[in-house]
């Protein structure tokens, strides 16, 4: 009886940890075009109480992917997925697809700050890098 209520407390803990939710934005509902000058605005900015996505990913850091010609490698990493939602899922869920030599550490919360606008804003800007 005790092992059990300590395997219940457990699997409760870690469905409460889970570090990839899932999105409260649907890709379905993503607006149809973005403003890139807007998304590098959202980029380099906090919004409510999101960290700015330039804290991590600074050009050449040990500590993120480099974003230099994303565009191009985002539309290749999924079979199956074009860049746009390859770059919405890894806003939305970082958590979902992982680069090679990094860790699941990304602010999994975006989709709580920003509005389905914002978030394709913000991929417009991404693909021009």
């Amino acid at each position: 009886m005790r092992i059990s209520i300590i395997t219940l407390i457990l699997v409760l803990l870690l469905t409460a940890c889970n570090p990839n939710p899932p999105s409260t934005i649907a890709y379905e509902d993503l607006p149809a075009e973005g403003d890139a000058a807007h998304g590098e605005v959202l980029f380099n900015t906090a919004i409510k109480s999101a960290p700015p996505c330039s804290s991590c990913h600074v050009p050449n850091s040990p500590a993120s992917p480099d974003l230099a010609g994303l565009s191009e490698r985002a539309g290749s990493r999924v079979e199956g997925m074009d860049a746009r939602e390859y770059l919405f899922y890894s806003i939305v869920e970082p958590g979902r697809y992982i680069v090679d030599g990094y860790g699941n550490v990304m602010w999994n919360k975006y989709d709580e700050s920003l509005s389905p606008q914002d978030i394709a804003d913000l991929i417009a800007y991404l693909q021009t890098l």
